[in-house]
């Protein structure tokens, strides 16, 4: 059977019911939902969560369940790739490296699930799924799980990105798709030629899909292929209602959006609580409204009992959907250049983007130094690279600080970059100059190679390796 958002379901209910939550009160897609997940959370508490009757947009009950949180948990994700544990945190964007090696070309099916229900015209309309509004000043209801998949004009290669989308009314959205991302920059390319750009949005998927989706390796390649790697299996295609062969849409898929970027329509988009969790401001604190290129939705695609699938966005599963695969891609790049490197973590305190954490076997004097630049060079998010000893836990946040604070000499261990290209979400880019710079800091967290340095205490190992804390009755 084919992988979907159904068989990830059926998977995770027989191996591990607990992942799932299932609400079957009544529950508003405007803040509510999110207000659930977020008591849920600070208990610690990251189920997929699954709400079965949802306000839509329009105020009455939609159809369409809600889910979210099929991302939130390295556990769920590591099931999601097959792996049977998440025991080695580091396993989970090892093994996703080496599936993004192995590319399957898709194939073209002539059963198309996500196209049991077909909406076009004046039956298009957005307003009645439970697309919901996550943060309290948000600018309205947003698409933010959806993968927005447009095409090359010039190679016909497709790519794939989670691109926001602020529902404006039943056919109409604003999409905000940074320049310097690949998708931004394809959408580009259409507007400048004077064109639409035809698009399309996949909602709801197996977490694998996602996982390809997110990959963020050199502009080019067809994207299809990558995903079909993340899912180990061939993507299914069909043709696109609004576009048949010229834009071929996953078959598998609950909803498929459909429809063309205006390339001469603007209109405001925002604000929203973005992956920093913060609104972005501007100089006179007001939070900052931007003007993004209208979209017109031209048809709906969907399973007959389809489910819609939400992102919440700057938690748990947005960074972790995000942060894996730039794992696996930081971690190919930079272990090309310093073989020594054992391991690499975007810590969730930089919301997956920010801040890296490199387990490194120094062989050499200042190769930790090096490892930090492959690792900028490798991910344009990154601000900081900290590198440490391997015998730190780059997944314990309190560790990589000890070393920080018992292994750093600022004054030679901390270097500057100035000018880099920076998010436009960051919150801490240059204003004053209206671009998105930012400065990068490297910290040199490793002992001195070569060098005597103290020694660190640790309990007796052999004895530590013998415990069993049963034994003690310790449960």
């Amino acid at each position: 059977m084919p992988k979907n958002l159904r068989t990830f379901l059926q998977y995770l209910e027989e191996a591990a019911p607990g992942e799932i939550l299932h609400i079957d009160k009544e529950v508003d897609s405007k803040h509510e939902a999110t207000a659930i997940l977020r008591k849920l959370e600070l208990e610690d508490r990251l189920p997929l969560t699954i709400f079965n009757k949802v306000k839509g947009i329009n105020g009455e009950i939609s159809e369409t369940p809600l889910l979210f949180n099929a991302f939130a948990t390295r556990r769920k994700l590591a099931m999601a790739l097959g792996l049977k544990a998440d025991e080695d945190k580091m396993e989970l964007p090892l093994a996703l490296s080496k599936m993004y090696q192995k590319l399957y070309e898709p194939i073209e099916v002539s059963d198309a699930p996500v196209q049991e229900v077909i909406e076009q015209g004046d039956d298009v309309d957005l307003t009645k799924y439970p697309i919901p509004v996550h943060h309290a000043k948000d600018g309205g209801p947003y698409i933010l799980s959806g993968s927005m998949v447009i095409k090359d004009p010039d190679t016909g290669k497709y790519n794939i990105a989670m691109i926001r989308f602020n529902v404006k009314g039943k056919d109409t959205s604003a999409v905000h798709a940074e320049p310097h991302h690949h998708s931004g920059m394809l959408v580009k390319k259409y507007l400048d030629a004077g064109q639409p750009a035809p698009f399309a949005i996949v909602v709801g998927h197996h977490p694998s899909f996602y996982l390809g989706s997110q990959w963020e390796g050199p502009f080019g390649k067809n994207e299809y292929e990558v995903v079909g790697a993340a899912m180990q299996e061939p993507l299914r295609i069909v043709p696109s209602v609004t576009y048949g062969k010229d834009l071929m849409v996953p078959a598998e898929a609950e909803m498929i959006i459909e429809g063309y970027v205006y390339p001469d329509k603007m209109v405001e988009e925002g604000p929203v609580g973005e992956h920093t969790r913060y609104y972005k401001t501007i100089r006179d604190g007001k939070v900052d409204i931007r003007m993004d290129p209208l979209v017109k939705v031209t048809a709906i695609t969907r399973r007959k009992d389809a489910i819609y699938q939400s992102c919440w966005i700057g938690h748990s599963e947005h960074s972790l959907i995000g942060s894996i695969p730039k794992e696996a891609v930081i971690y190919e790049k930079a272990k090309a250049t310093c073989p020594g490197l054992k391991a690499v973590h975007l810590s969730p305190a930089g919301m997956g983007r920010y801040m890296v954490y490199l387990s490194l076997d120094q062989r050499v004097a200042g190769e930790a130094k090096d490892a930090i630049l492959a690792a900028f060079i490798s991910d344009w998010h990154i601000k900081y690279g900290i590198v440490v000893d391997s015998d730190i836990d780059i997944y314990n946040d309190k560790e990589v600080l000890w070393a920080v604070n018992s292994r750093v000499w600022a004054e030679k261990d901390i270097f500057f970059i100035k000018g880099c290209m920076g998010a436009s979400l960051d919150p801490t880019t240059n204003l004053e100059s209206k671009k998105p710079l930012v400065t990068r800091m490297g910290i040199d967290a490793t002992r001195p190679y070569g060098e005597p340095f103290s020694e660190v205490c640790e309990v007796d190992m052999d004895v530590f390796n013998r415990i069993k804390l049963e034994d003690y009755n310790i449960k």
